[in-house]
């Protein structure tokens, strides 16, 4: 499935994904429970879709707000 291999969204935050690693790629930890996702087009916790803002559902072109970090 083409769509596993993109990058997050441009627009996604959480602590960490200030940082980039060695091959210049945001960090997000997908399965740790205590981090807090931000977009920023909104500021909020919700994409401006109205659905949660997070490591999993902001790297779907499904997603209308949705915009691949290259």
């Amino acid at each position: 499935m083409a769509e596993s291999k993109l990058r997050h969204c441009l627009y996604l935050r959480t602590k960490s994904a200030y940082f980039r690693n060695a091959a210049g790629e945001r960090i997000f930890e997908p399965g740790n429970s205590t981090a807090c996702y931000t977009c920023l087009k909104t500021l909020r916790p919700l994409g401006p879709d109205g659905m949660p803002a997070d490591a999993e559902s902001c790297r779907t072109l499904e997603r209308g707000c949705f915009q691949e970090e290259r």
